[in-house]
């Protein structure tokens, strides 16, 4: 049983004193967080998460998605990551409150969505348009003065 000052008085009193016994201030609540409970609000599906993996992880202390890093797991944990991860980072990080933690995770899910897009038009600007315009560019070349081609 320990003992604590009163706000009012200064005397000490039990810790779990609602009230002073000896000047009747009422004390401060003191409410009991249990660190396993989630806030509605925190589970769901993480786009930053699913699509950043590793680099998302580190983002958020969540350290086994850095399993993501080993090429036969990656999927795997992309997944799990996508399902879980929202949850992990909300144990793992310390948060103002819910809505930051919520507007952290939208910026990772727009910037792996940037990302990813961002890949996929580099890839069909190497895949398509590079080998057309190359094509094009050589295809005079391919015929004779006469117009027979060589």
């Amino acid at each position: 049983m320990a003992l604590v000052f009163c706000r009012s008085c200064g005397r000490e009193i039990d810790e779990s004193a609602v009230t002073c016994p000896h000047c009747g201030a009422a004390q401060a609540l003191v409410f009991q967080i249990n660190p396993d409970a989630i806030p509605e609000g925190v589970r769901g599906w993480s786009w930053g998460a699913f699509l950043l993996t590793w680099i998302w992880a580190i983002g958020n202390s969540t350290w086994i998605g850095l399993l993501a890093l080993f090429p036969p797991l990656w999927f795997i944990m992309a997944i799990i990551l996508g399902i879980k991860g929202r949850e992990w980072a909300w144990k793992n990080a310390r948060w103002d409150s819910l809505e930051h933690f919520n507007r952290v995770q939208r910026l990772w899910s727009i910037w792996g969505l940037v990302l990813v897009l961002g890949f996929i038009l580099f890839m069909i600007l190497v895949v398509v348009v590079v080998p057309a315009t190359l094509f094009w560019h050589w295809m005079p070349q391919m015929h004779s003065p006469d117009g027979v081609t060589v």
